[in-house]
């Protein structure tokens, strides 16, 4: 199996600390489910705005990851004005 590497993480995400970059690299998340958990995460995914959907697996344990100590305000895209 393809092991994801915390360079090519860190391209994914951007700037992460090294608890979360461990504990993304440690779920065993497909780069795919780490660009999927970025996206929800961001607010860009094209889930977002359409209801309720259920998440589940690794792109779950890598959104819980990502979004470990942010408030619930920080979750919500801002509209630019």
């Amino acid at each position: 199996m393809y092991r994801m590497t915390g360079e090519q993480l860190k391209q994914i995400v951007g700037p992460i600390d090294e608890q979360k970059l461990a504990a993304i690299l440690a779920s065993g998340a497909r780069i795919e489910d780490v660009v999927e958990a970025k996206a929800l995460a961001d607010g860009k995914s094209d889930v977002v705005g359409q209801g309720e959907q259920v998440i589940r697996g690794p792109v779950k344990e890598v959104l819980i990851i990502l979004t470990a100590g942010k408030s619930d305000h920080d979750l919500i895209p801002q509209q630019e004005t």
